[in-house]
């Protein structure tokens, strides 16, 4: 009895997670890539401007894709992301614009993509730029969306997250024009790594691409490190922390430091002359100090000590 009691109880426990664990839809099984992921475009007005892109599906399951076109500025956190505007936010400048925008499949406007498995395509975006548009910026991302399996003749959703380009457009570009808002590190460090702190702010209306690096130098004046800055968009009228090529931080990795230090940080953007900063800070390990100063009293005490036997 005991066990045919055992026997049933694990067969009931099988059935309950056979009948409550949630079943995988086919949408969890699609995986795309797009390239590329940003397309920057500086055009002036009347224009009919053209950009490729490429299209995967990267599984086994076949895939059906709507399309958004979504516009955006930048965040106000400074982070380098974007806040994509809602609908009731729209104006009727952001509406034509979008109606000026086109995508072609073997020169045919779609409304939708069916890739099978493993299938790539090859689009095309064009966009219609009439001569009385606006001289300002337009961004905009275009993102795909899976249909839903349970329910094929329902609208796209959002199955197929973060896949999309995202198009930057400067309409009768004029001069650029940035500053550092923000190059700083703490004043006193105990060791490494050093943290610095690196905004660049863009002040005209056209976005630009930026990057540089940052030299570091002690109290002889020899170069004792090099951070290099990854590249970022700056939208226009808008600031961006910048990060190292490593990572989000603009970190420089040494660790043991003493002394006096010198951190010179360079920007290049777009074809104009380079912006630099400085700022110092001094390194003092106290963890060394500590342990040396009590060696030496212990030192200095077991001197006494034996004198005073």
């Amino acid at each position: 009895m005991r066990l045919k009691s055992k026997i049933f109880l694990a067969g009931s426990v099988l059935i309950i997670i056979l009948l409550f664990t949630p079943k995988i839809i086919n949408a969890s099984g699609y995986s795309l890539s797009i390239y590329p992921t940003i397309i920057k475009i500086k055009t002036n007005p009347p224009a009919t401007v053209k950009a490729g892109i490429r299209i995967k599906n990267l599984s086994d399951n076949p895939v059906e894709l709507g399309y958004v076109l979504k516009p955006f500025v930048a965040s106000e956190k400074s982070s380098g992301q974007v806040k994509y505007l809602l609908y009731s936010d729209y104006t009727s400048k952001n509406t034509n614009f979008l109606q000026g925008v086109r995508i072609l499949e073997n020169d045919q406007t779609i409304s939708k993509i069916i890739l099978s498995p493993k299938q790539e395509k090859n689009l095309t975006i064009v966009i219609d730029i009439p001569r009385e548009e606006e001289s300002i910026d337009r961004y905009f991302s275009l993102v795909f969306l899976a249909q839903n399996q349970d329910k094929p003749d329902s609208s796209y959703s959002r199955i197929v997250q973060g896949i999309g380009t995202n198009v930057l457009i400067s309409i009768n570009p004029q001069g650029h024009k940035a500053k550092i808002k923000d190059f700083s590190t703490s004043p006193f460090v105990s060791g490494g790594p050093v943290k610095f702190n690196v905004k660049v702010e863009n002040i005209e209306r056209n976005f630009i691409n930026a990057d540089g690096y940052i030299i570091i130098n002690n109290i002889f004046g020899q170069t004792v490190g090099k951070v290099n800055l990854g590249p970022r968009n700056i939208l226009a009228k808008s600031a961006v922390k910048m990060s190292s090529k490593e990572n989000n931080d603009v970190i420089w990795t040494e660790n043991f430091l003493l002394g006096s230090y010198k951190a010179k940080l360079y920007v290049n953007y777009d074809n104009y002359p380079t912006l630099s900063e400085e700022t110092r800070f001094i390194a003092i390990p106290a963890k060394p100090i500590i342990i040396l100063t009590i060696a030496g009293f212990i030192i200095i005490f077991i001197k006494n000590r034996s004198k005073s036997c």
